[in-house]
């Protein structure tokens, strides 16, 4: 879902070309926020669109058109790459029908060893690091619940980033110049 179609769309790609059929369900909050629609075409054998606001597609989320393809097709394999609460719900439908989900979790990380903990995440009851484990793991596995958690860790401080930010005028300013101007 959302930005994270654009990693689906690479794998999607690659098990096309393994002579793999592909079935892909996409979505987003609504049109606007809906990436790579045409390119997820051209993989795929059937595509699914959904936008929360029924801007695109069906009305709803990526979990209602997947119950449904999962009652009527043989899949071996569900992909779920994007927002904490989306991957839950897909990794749940998916163990409903007896399927795995591999997802791609994407918490804090710093160092990108494991050293500092930050991607610290649960699978299947133990400890792992996304940045050295993962980052893609079995859904079925993953504490989603223990991962939102650790990814409001520092919701405090983005949340004071994002004001700042609001505040500064230098991009307006730049935008304006008649340097910036002579460059476009």
């Amino acid at each position: 879902g959302g930005v994270g179609i654009a990693p689906v769309l690479f794998r999607a790609r690659v098990l096309k070309e393994l002579g793999n059929r592909i079935i892909s369900i996409i979505g987003a909050r609504s049109r606007d926020m809906l990436i790579l629609k045409e390119e997820m075409e051209e993989v795929s054998d059937r595509l699914y669109v959904t936008t929360d606001d029924g801007s695109l597609g069906q009305k709803g989320f990526v979990t209602d058109p997947l119950r449904d393809v999962l009652s009527d097709e043989q899949v071996d394999l569900v992909v779920a790459i994007g927002p904490i609460g989306m991957m839950k719900a897909v990794s749940g439908v998916a163990a409903e029908f007896g399927v795995k989900t591999a997802v791609s979790l994407n918490p804090i990380m710093l160092d990108g060893t494991g050293m500092c903990g930050s991607c610290r995440v649960i699978v299947g009851g133990e400890v792992r690091f996304a940045c050295v484990d993962g980052p893609e793991f079995d859904g079925g596995l993953v504490d989603f619940d223990a991962l939102l958690l650790r990814n409001r860790r520092y919701l405090e401080e983005e949340e004071i980033s994002l004001k700042r930010a609001r505040g500064c005028e230098s991009h307006e300013k730049a935008g304006s110049s008649k340097a910036y101007q002579e460059l476009r």
